[in-house]
């Protein structure tokens, strides 16, 4: 929560310009298992942040993994049993997931769930599993047995489960983005959670300066973007852990493993105009690894990216290059080129 309100605090600061201009209208509400702010300027801003948190929290009663009436909820319960009827939102999503497990080469798995459950990141109490948990939870995980025909969708064994909390709030930003530019607006910022994405320009005429966070130190940027009409989107070791035996472990977990992921990154950003696949990637690329990232990226023009390593270095792609600015003196900034 510190995280979401320093972000938070940082966007907030860089209005003052435009609130002199026009209004800023504001909502915010807790959601989707985050803390959510809209912001979004106009004579209907108002109105059409109104229908964004509609949205949002419509998502939420399809996506939830704890609301036992949700759909996700529901085809988890029905395991090995048969299929459920679900919306076209959860169809198209969990679709879409499997398309980014082929695209990322097996590092993006919404069957991972059993084995996230096992490390307690989805429960009240977090623990290191066994070896023999561990492997008994690894034996769920299989993307192939995702069946899904005419809006239904079944898990072949019993015990699978799915969890879409890896790329929900993505898809969550581009189904509000599409709402508020359906209303009229062309100048907002949407923060679900620390996933950012803006619409348009600031007020006046500036681009949006997004914060990246220095993952080695809480309070502090590790750099300053500037972009317009975009989702950013960072995944780090950072944001859910917990301490055993003076060993730090995160949520990031790599289902070929089990265990947290070991790539040496300590945060990706991913910067795109489709937030769903911005939210997917930034968390396969931690898995990864960064060579392996630099080659996806390099063979595709959709999206940019920030990588923050565990030696102080940060890597940035050629495309997003002259927008970042370097806050931090003690890292070493690196180009990524095709």
């Amino acid at each position: 929560m510190k995280k979401y309100i320093f972000i938070l605090i940082f966007i907030c600061t860089l209005f003052c310009g435009c609130q002199r201009q026009q209004k800023m209208e504001e909502i915010q509400l807790f959601a989707m298992d985050t803390f959510i702010d809209l912001k979004a300027s106009g004579e209907n801003g108002r109105e059409a942040l109104l229908k964004a948190e509609k949205e949002i929290n419509q998502l939420e009663k399809l996506f939830s993994t704890t609301l036992e009436q949700s759909e996700i909820a529901q085809i988890n319960k029905n395991a090995g049993q048969s299929a459920i009827p679900v919306s076209e939102d959860s169809f198209y999503l969990i679709q879409k997931a499997k398309e980014f497990y082929q695209k990322t080469d097996g590092a993006f798995d919404i069957t991972i769930a059993p084995v996230v459950k096992a490390w307690g990141f989805t429960e009240e109490v977090k623990k290191v599993p066994s070896t023999e948990e561990l492997q008994q939870k690894l034996q769920l995980v299989n993307n192939d047995k995702i069946h899904m025909e005419n809006n239904t969708v079944l898990l072949e064994q019993q015990g699978m489960a799915i969890d879409l909390g890896g790329i929900a709030k993505g898809y969550a930003s581009d189904k509000i983005n599409e709402i508020l530019k359906q209303e009229g607006i062309t100048s907002a910022v949407l923060n679900l959670g620390g996933n950012v994405s803006v619409i348009g320009k600031k007020e006046n005429h500036k681009k949006w300066q997004i914060g990246i966070q220095d993952p080695l130190e809480e309070e502090k940027l590790a750099g300053i973007l500037s972009v317009e009409d975009c989702s950013v989107i960072t995944s780090g070791v950072y944001q859910r852990f917990f301490e055993q035996d003076d060993k730090r472990y995160h949520h990031i977990i790599d289902s070929k493993t089990g265990r947290p992921a070991e790539t040496g990154l300590l945060s990706v950003t991913i910067i795109s105009k489709n937030g769903t696949m911005a939210d997917a990637l930034s968390t396969s690329f931690m898995i990864m690894g960064m060579e392996k990232s630099s080659d996806l990226w390099k063979k595709s023009d959709d999206f940019s990216a920030i990588f923050i390593t565990d030696k102080k270095e940060i890597y940035v792609t050629q495309d997003i290059a002259d927008a970042f600015a370097l806050e931090q003196s003690e890292y070493t900034l690196h180009i990524i080129e095709k």
